[in-house]
């Protein structure tokens, strides 16, 4: 009886561990994911008006970044632009 308490506390524990792994493992992905996104605007910020690096070393980093590139591009495809909708209501000649 006592070796089964031992067995269930045991596999509780391994559970606790299990969820705390994937917890960490999920937020660690996903910082990486927002550190990758300022990295591209830090890169392509001169596209929304930021300041940019010397363009020598935007044009090193370029190749490295297609993949940002095409998830920059579809969500900009994807981008709902309500105001301009409106507006489009609204057509002025």
């Amino acid at each position: 009886m006592v070796k089964r308490i031992l067995e269930d506390i045991r596999s509780f524990l391994r559970g606790v561990e299990e969820s705390l792994r994937e917890q960490s493992t999920e937020y660690i992905e996903f910082e990486l994911r927002e550190l990758e996104n300022v990295f591209a605007l830090l890169l392509m910020g001169s596209f929304v008006g930021l300041p940019s690096p010397p363009s020598t070393l935007t044009m090193r980093l370029l190749p490295l970044m297609t993949r940002e590139l095409y998830v920059m591009q579809r969500r900009a495809e994807e981008m709902d632009d309500i105001l301009g909708e409106l507006a489009g209501l609204f057509d002025i000649t």
